[in-house]
């Protein structure tokens, strides 16, 4: 495959190519935050999901045929630089501006702990999982291996870095980016329910969307709509869960190379680490050192109001640019066995984080503790029962699983493709 990365334009510059597809999210976000000052507060929704449902609503009308949003023109799209450009740039812009709306206070010793024990707990109990399951499906080891990355760290960054580490091929790796994105979408409409339903404050379910949700683009937008603040904190515990991405390369450079050449792994887990965490972290530490120095001058201030605004801004354009990749077809692209797979897999993910954030606002350190240790225990249990099974009752037919997983995912790819709904190297929602 020729590389063709030097002739890719800076990932910051916003030039003639990427104009329409930034005007077009840009206008979609701000109708939605035009829309949230409009309607009465008592029927409005939440300004990052007004502009999902836009964007939606636009690639799934006739009026994605007449822009050139639909599949088939996705090769010729003039809006693809621009929509990659706010799935990058605009994103990353976003997280590392929502740094100064970190306050010390918003973080408890509880909501912390939970973020330290869902990194250590939920991250091999969902490997496990995802693994036992995917022996009974005949789902390929690297096929399992692309679905429990993507849903354990940070979507589609997490497949794209694995698959070159196992040798995946790229029909695997067009599946596992269809699926991975397929419950973005539904944590997209779900989360925020749920998080209602169990009780959870925006804080709480701003954190909670970081340790559960697949992708960056999508988490920090659930974190958004869990109200005031949540945005932030979703921020805070994705780029925790992302800092895993080197660590588990380094692990599966290690256990799954089976006499391959050896991978440049330093080079793949040091290319991962995102810088974008570090400036958010930086203006973390800005923020809490220039509220002490001068935390009631009228200057800060009123830089405060204006990162808050631009974060606003910001969170919307890619809240709109998620909606206009929420291409029906694409999100069917998967085939059933793998969706079946993704789904429990964002099931333990998501459940078991949910179970220890809850537990851990409680006050329950030793259920905690024991649902820690019982996850982990029991998932790898589960994983070693179904690799005996499966080695006790091995079919005579070799790996006709590899035509059965991957039957139709040339056509799965093609979709995936033609949707924009791949190569994300930084966690970000699928650009075009």
């Amino acid at each position: 495959m020729t590389n063709t990365t030097d002739a890719r334009p800076p990932i910051w510059r916003l030039g003639r190519a990427e104009l329409p597809g930034f005007a077009l999210a840009s206008a979609l976000g701000g109708a939605a935050l035009l829309a949230q000052r409009i309607i009465p507060r008592r029927l409005a929704l939440p300004d990052v999901l007004v502009a999902l449902i836009l964007g939606s609503a636009v690639v799934n009308s006739p009026l994605s045929r007449w822009l050139g949003l639909a599949a088939h023109d996705r090769g010729r799209n003039r809006f693809g630089s621009g929509l990659n450009f706010v799935g990058k740039t605009v994103l990353r812009l976003s997280v590392v501006l929502m740094g100064l709306r970190i306050e010390a206070h918003l973080f408890e010793s509880r909501q912390l702990l939970a973020i330290g024990l869902a990194l250590v707990a939920a991250i091999p109990t969902t490997f496990f999982v995802t693994h036992a399951l995917a022996i009974p499906l005949r789902v390929p080891r690297r096929l399992a291996d692309l679905v429990a990355a993507g849903t354990m760290i940070c979507g589609a960054s997490a497949v794209n870095a694995v698959a070159p580490v196992i040798g995946a091929r790229r029909q695997e790796q067009g599946v596992a980016l269809a699926t991975i994105f397929l419950y973005s979408a539904v944590a997209l409409v779900a989360f925020r329910l749920v998080a209602s339903a169990v009780g959870l404050s925006p804080h709480q379910g701003g954190i909670w969307s970081g340790l559960a949700v697949n992708d960056l683009a999508s988490a920090v937008a659930v974190g958004a709509q869990m109200g005031p603040g949540g945005a932030e904190m979703a921020a805070v515990s994705k780029s925790a869960r992302i800092i895993m991405l080197a660590p588990v390369l380094i692990l599966f450079s290690l256990y799954r190379t089976n006499g391959a050449a050896p991978y440049d792994i330093r080079r793949t887990a040091v290319g991962h680490i995102p810088k974008f965490v570090i400036g958010f972290l930086g203006l973390a530490l800005a923020r809490a050192g220039g509220d002490t120095l001068f935390g009631a001058a009228p200057t800060w201030r009123g830089l405060l109001v204006v990162d808050k605004e631009l974060v606003a801004f910001a969170t919307v354009t890619v809240s709109a640019g998620i909606g206009l990749h929420l291409e029906i077809k694409g999100l069917l692209a998967a085939g059933v066995r793998s969706v079946a797979l993704g789904a429990v897999s964002a099931a333990t993910m998501s459940g078991l984080t949910l179970a220890l954030l809850t537990l851990a606002i409680r006050g329950s350190r030793l259920q905690l503790l024991v649902t820690c240790a019982a996850s982990m225990a029991g998932s790898f249990a589960l994983w070693q029962l179904a690799q005996r099974a499966r080695s006790a009752f091995r079919p005579s037919v070799g790996f006709t699983r590899r035509r059965t997983i991957t039957a139709g995912a040339e056509p799965a790819l093609a979709a995936l493709t033609a949707s924009g709904a791949h190569s994300s190297p930084s966690g970000e929602y699928p650009a075009s």
